[in-house]
């Protein structure tokens, strides 16, 4: 959607860009910047096939959307998360399978669903940037910098392409911090208001994938820690207002009965047990190592900015409010990171909700230099006009190459195949028996689910159906028959009727 005005230059809708596209030096930055979060993620999105926790989301949420569990009490499969699905808190399920009402089931619900998660993410970084450099109209304006050092991330760009419930959680975490740094600069009562929102929206983050949701409350203090704008007792007093909401809130929540059952479930089942007994490296610190290797592309391209920036001569001397404010961002990135190494449970896409602040950080170490480059330009020369003609055709052609890819499948091509054929002639809610080994691929499971509500058991339980992977070398016993469906690595048998 776009607006016209009298000179017919084309702006976005406010509050997005708020600014004239064909007059504007930042137009062409904002295409490119585009085209990245086209190509990284898209391509992606409209294959088949997903990240197998992706998928597991993708079934809970669909199952929702269809009747089958409630939002406290999540369903999965008849076989698998019994009684109720409380691996996670219900938010992001709940969310999600709104989309998949109005959308429908098809695979694509999912896909657009966090393409949405990224757009949304992307916005809002947007505004903070704009937020934080309210007074500084040149450096406001190139807010496409820190959205751009944020996608090249590639453990961010490969978490949007998968749908993992940190795209969700990053909204809410992201709204948070924009409402407490806003809340941070009133001089009035209103201080009160964004604070409270903050701690309401820290909260919901935390209701998406527990805890590590919670950093924005710290935020007062990280505040008065780096600027010392503000006294120690007025940081006090709003940290008293951040925390208390967010007591006051989970208070109410809990006052629940269902409520209290699913998070008091999801806590000793999921949060205790994976501190002392789950463990996916054998280093604490594996995250850590990992956030620095993907904070190397960001870090590169922002080297070879200064670089370019030196060899150019362009010069604006460092500002003590760009250092604090780089400081800031840095250290609310630290905070939603560090507190990970509690478990050993460790997965580098857990550290996607702290990403944007860090690109945020990073982007003001080059921004005022960038911004004073950019400010230059003369829009109405030759020179110029064909770079902004470039932009057009490169994002138009990101976008013809993104969508290139619709109908293909990225992986398990062979099992999504199989999962398809088997699906047409067995009926959804069915079961079906596997051996231990098959039990264990988690990704057959999820794709079942997700597209026919099939589960698989492992029990010695007769079911009718028995799946069999050939990969195996196993034969069932004499009292199956094989359907010699047209699979290509698993084989159905049905149980012979007996007399």
């Amino acid at each position: 959607m776009c607006l016209r005005n009298n000179s017919g230059g084309l702006y976005f809708v406010k509050p997005f860009l708020t600014m004239n596209l064909k007059d504007s030096t930042q137009f062409p930055f904002w295409n490119f910047t585009l085209t990245l979060l086209f190509i990284l993620t898209l391509p992606y999105l409209l294959q088949d096939g997903m990240f197998t926790d992706g998928v597991l989301y993708t079934a809970v949420s669909k199952n929702l959307a269809n009747g089958l569990g409630s939002l406290w009490f999540p369903h999965f499969s008849d076989t698998m998360f019994l009684p109720f699905f409380h691996q996670q808190p219900p938010l992001t399920f709940g969310i999600q399978a709104l989309f998949f009402k109005l959308f429908g089931n098809s695979i694509y619900c999912e896909r657009f669903y966090s393409f949405f998660t990224l757009f949304v993410s992307a916005f809002l970084i947007h505004r903070i940037w704009r937020k934080v450099y309210e007074e500084e109209k040149e450096v406001r304006q190139i807010s496409w910098l820190p959205v751009l050092l944020w996608i090249i991330i590639p453990v961010c760009y490969w978490a949007y392409s998968n749908n993992v419930e940190e795209n969700t959680m990053g909204i809410f975490t992201l709204f948070s911090t924009l409402c407490m740094y806003k809340g941070l600069l009133q001089k009035n009562a209103n201080s009160f208001f964004y604070l409270a929102a903050g701690s309401l929206l820290a909260l919901m983050a935390s209701l998406c994938k527990g805890f590590p949701g919670l950093f924005p409350v710290i935020i007062p203090f990280l505040h008065w820690l780096v600027f010392r704008s503000l006294s120690l007792k007025r940081m006090i007093l709003f940290s008293f207002v951040t925390i208390t909401t967010l007591l006051l809130a989970y208070a109410l929540l809990l006052s629940n009965t269902d409520a209290r059952t699913s998070l008091s479930a999801y806590l000793s089942d999921r949060v205790i047990n994976s501190i002392k007994n789950v463990s996916t490296e054998d280093d604490r610190f594996y995250l850590i190592k990992q956030l620095l290797a993907e904070l190397l592309v960001p870090f590169i391209v922002v080297a070879l900015l200064s670089f370019y920036l030196k060899i150019k001569s362009v010069h604006v001397k460092a500002k003590t409010d760009d250092i604090n404010r780089m400081l800031f961002f840095l250290l609310i990135g630290l905070s939603a990171s560090v507190p990970l190494i509690v478990t050993l449970e460790q997965r580098r896409f857990y550290l996607v909700t702290s990403l944007p602040f860090y690109a945020i950080s990073f982007a003001i170490l080059v921004a005022p230099a960038l911004a004073h480059m950019i400010n230059r330009l003369q829009t109405n020369t030759t020179g110029f006009r064909i770079f902004r003609n470039i932009s057009i055709v490169v994002l138009l052609t990101g976008c013809c190459y993104s969508f290139s890819f619709t109908g293909k499948t990225s992986r398990n091509e062979d099992k999504l195949h199989d999962v398809y054929v088997i699906g047409k002639v067995i009926q959804p809610g069915k079961i079906i028996q596997v051996d231990p080994e098959t039990w264990n691929d988690w990704g057959l499971h999820n794709y079942f689910i997700r597209h026919f509500n099939i589960s698989l058991a492992k029990d010695n339980n007769t079911y009718g159906y028995l799946l069999v992977d050939k990969k195996l070398h196993k034969q069932p016993g004499p009292g199956y028959t094989n359907l010699h469906l047209a699979t290509l690595r698993y084989e159905l048998y049905k149980m012979k009727k007996t007399d």
